[in-house]
C-alpha cells in the first residue's frame, strides 16, 4: 500500500488507528482481543503494528520466527471483520543504522500493508545501540551509565538517528518522532526551548516534507503525561510544511484503544 493510498484509508475518518501491540511483541492483549474491543469502540480502520524483528537484542520486539503467523492472524482477522471494520497489518521498524532500519529488504519482502519507522536505540560513542525509551528511570540509569551525563549528545544523536531514517526512507508513517523529549525533559526541564534543539526538529520536519511519509501525532502519553509526540507546539510548524498528519494510540491494552485521540483532535481545530 503506498502513502497516499493508506492516507486515503483514514483522511476522512476520525475512528482509525495506525498504531498497536499486541502479545506478538510488549504489548498486554491477545490481537483477537484488541482487534474485538476496537471494533466495539467504533474503529472502521484499525492498524495493528509489532514491534518488528530487530538486529539487537530487546525484550519488546516480535521474533523473526513470529512474522509469518502473525501475518497469517491478521488475514484471518480482516477476513472475519469484512464489512464491519477494515483490519490492516503492518509493522513498527526500529531505525538502528545504516545497516538496519524500515529499509533493509526483508520488510519489503514481507505482504506488510505499511510501515511505521521510529528510533528507540542511540549508538553509544562505541557504537552499541542503547533503548532510550521506558521508563524515565531507565533513561536515568543508562544516561549516567552509558553515556556519562551527557543528555545534548544523546538528544542529538537521537535525532540524527531520526534524520537518516528519512533519507533512507521505507516506510509509511514516521512514528512518534520526538519521543527522545519524554525523557530527557525530565531530566532538563527546559531541553525543547533551546535553539539548537528546536533547529533538529525542524530538520526533521524539512526532511519529513522531502520524504512524503505521513507524520504519526501518537497519544499514548498524553493521560500519563499530558503530552503527544510530536509535542503540541510543533504542530504549526507540521502543518506549514504540508505535512499530512495521522493521530494513533499507540495502544498496548485493550481498553486504552482510543486513549487520547479526542483530545488531540479537539486541539487539532
Amino acid at each position: 500500500m503506498t502513502t497516499a493510498e493508506l492516507f486515503d484509508k483514514v483522511k476522512d475518518l476520525e475512528l482509525y488507528n495506525l498504531h498497536s501491540h499486541t502479545e506478538y511483541c510488549d504489548g498486554h492483549a491477545p490481537m483477537r482481543e484488541m482487534v474485538a474491543a476496537a471494533c466495539e469502540a467504533g474503529f472502521k480502520v484499525w492498524g495493528v503494528t509489532p514491534h518488528a524483528p530487530i538486529c539487537v537484542h530487546s525484550e519488546c520486539n516480535m521474533r523473526y520466527e513470529d512474522a509469518q503467523p502473525y501475518l497469517a492472524r491478521i488475514a484471518e482477522l480482516r477476513e472475519e471483520y469484512a464489512g464491519r471494520m477494515l483490519v490492516l497489518g503492518g509493522m513498527e521498524v526500529d531505525f538502528i543504522s545504516r545497516d538496519f532500519g524500515p529499509h533493509v529488504d526483508y520488510f519489503h519482502e514481507l505482504p506488510l500493508d505499511y510501515r511505521i519507522g521510529s528510533v528507540h536505540f542511540v549508538p553509544r560513542r562505541d557504537g552499541i545501540s542503547i533503548d532510550c525509551d521506558g521508563s524515565v528511570e531507565r533513561f536515568r540509569k543508562s544516561l549516567m551509565i552509558c553515556f556519562r551525563n551527557d543528555l545534548r549528545y544523546v538528544v542529538e544523536k537521537y535525532y540524527e538517528q531520526v534524520l537518516t531514517m528519512l533519507e533512507l526512507g521505507g516506510f509509511e508513517v514516521l512514528g512518534h518522532f520526538d519521543k527522545i523529549a519524554g525523557n530527557a525533559s525530565a531530566v532538563d526541564p527546559d531541553i525543547e526551548s533551546y535553539g539548537w534543539y528546536q533547529s533538529l526538529v525542524d530538520d526533521v520536519i524539512s526532511h519529513a516534507a522531502s520524504n512524503g511519509c505521513l507524520v504519526e501525532v501518537n497519544t499514548k502519553a498524553f493521560e500519563s503525561r499530558n503530552r503527544f509526540y510530536p509535542a503540541e507546539w510543533l504542530w504549526p510548524r507540521l502543518k506549514e510544511a504540508g505535512l499530512r498528519l495521522v493521530v494513533n494510540s499507540d495502544a498496548h491494552w485493550k481498553e486504552l484503544v482510543n486513549a487520547g485521540r479526542h483530545e488531540a483532535f479537539i486541539r487539532m481545530l
